[in-house]
């Protein structure tokens, strides 16, 4: 089981690096109206910071739920010595 969590690791690293390339291009993407209208600003990038942090915990969340439930009722329905 530990290899299994251990995989589930790894998983979620390469996961996490594509959910934050692909979430920070969608919100540079999303706001250029914004961007080009009023410039960056401290409070803006610190709105974006805020949404990623939400954003990522209920990723890291509902990952971690299901891969745990999912690795937990494979090594009870399959035992092995």
């Amino acid at each position: 089981m530990k290899n299994s969590f251990k995989k589930a690791l790894k998983i979620f690293k390469y996961l996490s690096i594509l959910f934050t390339i692909v979430f920070w291009i969608y919100m540079i993407i999303d706001d250029y109206v914004f961007i080009e209208k009023y410039g960056i600003s401290i409070e803006g990038i610190g709105m974006w910071v805020m949404w990623f942090l939400g954003y990522f915990l209920g990723f890291a969340f509902y990952f971690w739920i299901i891969s745990s439930t999912t690795i937990l009722i494979y090594h009870k329905t399959n035992k092995q010595n």
